[in-house]
């Protein structure tokens, strides 16, 4: 496994820092991978991230398991529980929020190794960012998922859907049209980034890469 080298450090609050690592040193964190704003931001450094999301293919979050993961964080930290439904634990620790996810879909791309703790890949992320957009994500996924696309093409990303998601339909078709939909996001505070890309304009990308992509797809 690849290791991650030099990473953006900058943008996690050094509390936050203090869980990953923590949890990186655990038994059950070999269980996991770390995807979402924070696994980003460490490669990336484009925004700073305050919460860890962690996924796993195998680990379906029972009742057992959430009693293992939060009584081990107790041992360490403040620990309540904010959120358990089918799947899914979120905990607060400290003032930051951690989550523990049963997600099947695969990774298409191998994970990085920094602090033992395995991050995905920007493909990965970047599907995965596409997947919340088409949920109605909000402003932070679109910021996300902009920079992604400085790396690795939209039309790349695209291509790769039905094997990230081999059960959702017309994948792509959906994350497309929901790329233009700024709705829900409009009513959202301002996302500082590195370097500094206005609302506007990652909103004028979005739509000009519809447009062009929409305009492949149908000719």
């Amino acid at each position: 496994m690849a290791v991650l080298k030099d990473p953006h450090w900058e943008s996690v609050p050094s509390s936050l820092q203090k869980i990953f690592r923590y949890i990186g040193r655990q038994s059950f964190s070999a269980r996991f991978y770390l995807a979402g704003g924070t696994a980003l931001a460490l490669q990336l450094g484009h925004r700073l991230s305050v919460d860890l999301d962690f996924f796993s293919d195998h680990d379906e979050i029972t009742p057992a398991s959430v009693k293992e993961i939060t009584t081990i964080l107790q041992e360490e930290f403040s620990v309540s529980l904010v959120d358990a439904g089918l799947g899914g634990v979120l905990v607060g620790v400290e003032d930051s929020y951690v989550g523990f996810y049963h997600y099947s879909y695969p990774l298409l791309v191998p994970t990085i190794e920094l602090e033992e703790v395995e991050l995905a890949g920007l493909l990965d992320i970047g599907l995965m960012k596409m997947d919340a957009i088409a949920g109605r994500g909000g402003r932070k996924d679109f910021y996300d998922l902009y920079f992604i696309a400085q790396q690795i093409p939209l039309e790349k990303m695209f291509a790769q859907g039905a094997k990230k998601f081999p059960y959702i339909r017309q994948f792509d078709m959906m994350v497309l049209a929901a790329c233009v939909d700024f709705t829900i996001a409009d009513e959202q505070a301002d996302v500082e980034t590195t370097p500094p890309v206005m609302w506007e304009d990652v909103k004028a990308y979005f739509s000009d890469e519809a447009r062009r992509i929409s305009r492949n797809w149908f000719e």
